[in-house]
């Protein structure tokens, strides 16, 4: 009949959508690196000499690997209809297997029979200072009121981790929040990358000190969540600086929020405290600090552009870079 469209031509575009085609417009650039990460590692493990530490890093990286991807596949893929369960799952499958992954370093470094560079970056500290500063720093051993002092901003690192990654995971959706976890991504990534690269084992094991760190409870705290969950060659690039400057140029940037007011001189001091501590307390070359810095800085410019890139995609239909959890924030996306 004239003026009558031909019933095929009604048909929607999601209907002609596939998995493949949905996961191809859906898919983030944060998706790619974490699964590619997982898979180097996975590789490394699957190379390395036969051994238990060997044995168990293939165990590990392939459940962080599996993990993620099936995440990626059932999220990213729209296997799994929208809603607080999808937003739920893509942040345990994606997140917690990039924390998961520092753990896994214990057995890859090991298994991967490394030839420890200690020597190199401490003759790189002497290039650049003269006297690599860990020797400079043993004089701060005298004072061990200042040693106990720098040993608990050290040990504060595990808990600023916490509160600074996993409130904004659960509890915001939004471009802040999507900046601070694809830098907090970044770091990880180069920085168990680079100890797969460029193992050592830090001051504390090449060299011989005139005595002993003289501190109290906080140096030996210290001192046993090393020794039970230490990644043993993880000194190049420091992390604990990497991290903790990472999460004070985050708060910069929101420091007209009333909450960052507080936080961000906090964390700048504490971020100050580190740099010192992981080099006084032996743990790191001064290059292993100046590396962090570099990786924290670099981690922040590019989180604030790859999330401005993937949020103004212009492909319709796309999802969100963070799909809402809360219920007020669905109800919201679906009446928009």
């Amino acid at each position: 009949m004239k003026g009558t469209e031909p019933a095929f031509q009604g048909r929607s575009r999601s209907e002609d959508k596939t998995f493949l085609s949905t996961l191809g417009l859906n898919i983030a650039l944060q998706d790619v690196v974490a699964s590619a990460f997982h898979f180097y590692t996975f590789v490394r493990a699957v190379m390395a000499p036969d051994g238990a530490d060997a044995e168990i890093a293939r165990r590990f990286s392939f459940a962080l690997l599996a993990i993620t991807l099936i995440t990626v596949a059932l999220v990213r893929g729209e296997v799994l209809p929208r809603g607080r369960a999808r937003s739920l799952i893509y942040r345990i499958g994606l997140f917690f297997p990039m924390v998961f992954s520092y753990f896994e370093m214990r057995f890859l470094l090991p298994a991967l029979d490394p030839v420890l560079l200690d020597g190199k970056l401490m003759a790189i500290d002497e290039a650049i200072f003269g006297v690599s500063p860990v020797i400079t720093l043993q004089a701060l051993n005298e004072y061990p009121f200042v040693i106990e002092w720098l040993a608990i901003a050290y040990y504060s690192y595990f808990y600023v981790m916490a509160l600074m990654l996993l409130p904004p995971l659960f509890l915001e959706n939004h471009r802040a929040m999507a900046e601070l976890l694809t830098g907090a991504l970044i770091i990880a990534v180069v920085g168990h990358g680079f100890y797969t690269i460029v193992p050592g084992g830090g001051p504390v094991l090449h060299l011989t000190f005139d005595e002993p760190l003289n501190g109290g409870y906080f140096l030996q705290k210290v001192f046993d969540t090393v020794a039970a969950a230490g990644a043993q060659y993880d000194v190049f690039p420091s992390l604990h600086t990497g991290y903790l400057t990472y999460f004070a140029l985050a708060a910069y940037g929101r420091r007209k929020e009333p909450i960052f007011k507080v936080v961000f001189p906090i964390l700048a001091v504490l971020a100050a405290h580190m740099i010192v501590a992981t080099i006084a307390l032996r743990w790191h070359w001064a290059i292993d600090v100046i590396a962090g810095f570099a990786l924290a800085v670099t981690a922040r410019l590019l989180s604030i552009a790859i999330v401005r890139r993937e949020m103004t995609r212009p492909e319709e239909g796309r999802q969100e870079l963070w799909e809402p959890l809360r219920a007020s924030e669905l109800a919201a996306t679906e009446r928009a």
